[in-house]
């Protein structure tokens, strides 16, 4: 499997990496597995140059609306992952959503390095996880309007870190006590519900808010052999 990184000028990125590639070769000769890393100023062709099996975006600084934080990562997320499966990490499902046609705003408050309890729907990246599993967070944006094309796969009560977790619906899309469809579009009313992941619809996009591969995030190795997974398939 061939697996490319968009780094976004992030601590996390070579983290991500590690993960990765600590899972493909749990399973496969070393030889039937390359992994690439480039930088968010490199261009689409070189993107597709490497003819990747799947795509991972980094988290990183800054807000998906200024082409200087996310460079390639809009193109990427709008040229090449209808087809090629993508994972998008904290900045990485920012720029998805945002490219997509959502908004994305401040968060209530920003959270560099606290766990949180993650309720999710038990489908892509979060098959066979425990619901409320605990995910560090590192964020001071977050999705606030999510465009249709995307279900709403994960949320946290920002209000209570020791909160039980929510049921999130077999569809994605309203977690259970959220009063309706616009409270799961994005930040619920009260402002304590947020968009932990996303799953793209009708292309193989996943994405997440929290970080995977944080200490903070007990089942993170989990997700990712969940996403590499999908793209086997």
């Amino acid at each position: 499997m061939r697996v490319l990184f968009v780094d976004n000028f992030d601590s996390f990125t070579y983290n991500l990496v590690e993960y990765v590639e600590s899972s493909l070769l749990a399973t496969r000769d070393p030889g039937d597995v390359a992994v690439e890393v480039v930088r968010n100023t490199a261009s689409l062709a070189d993107v597709r140059a490497f003819d990747p099996d799947a795509v991972v975006v980094s988290p990183g600084p800054g807000h998906p609306r200024h082409e200087r934080d996310v460079g390639v990562t809009t193109d990427v997320f709008r040229e090449v992952s209808p087809d090629v499966p993508t994972l998008g990490v904290c900045l990485g499902l920012e720029a998805a959503v945002h490219e997509y046609g959502g908004t994305v705003g401040r968060a209530p408050e920003p959270v560099h390095g606290k766990a949180w309890p993650i309720a999710h729907d038990g489908r892509g990246v979060f098959v066979d996880l425990e619901q409320g599993f605990s995910a560090g967070r590192y964020h001071s944006l977050v999705a606030s309007e999510v465009p249709e094309c995307f279900a709403v796969t994960a949320t946290t009560d920002h209000g209570d870190e020791d909160a039980s977790a929510v049921d999130v619906a077999a569809d994605g899309g309203v977690a259970a006590g959220d009063g309706g469809d616009a409270g799961a579009r994005g930040v619920h009313p009260d402002g304590d519900s947020l968009v932990m992941g996303v799953r793209h619809r009708d292309y193989p996009i996943y994405c997440v808010q929290f970080h995977p591969e944080s200490v903070l995030t007990g089942c993170g190795h989990d997700v990712i052999e969940n996403f590499l997974a999908l793209a086997d398939d």
